[in-house]
């Protein structure tokens, strides 16, 4: 499904992160790719909004499990 004018910006694994060209309106998507789905995120809304939720995800795995500072 990709088109051939997005720009990837992160290749991984199992995600890859595409971005679309800017419209009329100077906005783009992001587009999460995991195997062959593809999610569009806005850029100005959905994107910053996903960075929050991994960063949350991500503390909450990283908790200290018990004391850590003895």
């Amino acid at each position: 499904m990709k088109s051939n004018n997005w720009k990837k910006k992160f290749e991984g694994d199992y995600l890859d992160i595409w971005q679309t060209p800017k419209g009329e309106d100077g906005k783009c998507d992001f587009v999460l790719a995991i195997g062959g789905t593809h999610l569009f995120l806005r850029a100005d809304t959905v994107f910053p909004e996903l960075k929050i939720a991994t960063d949350a995800v991500n503390r909450e795995m990283s908790k200290p499990d018990g004391a850590c500072y003895q």
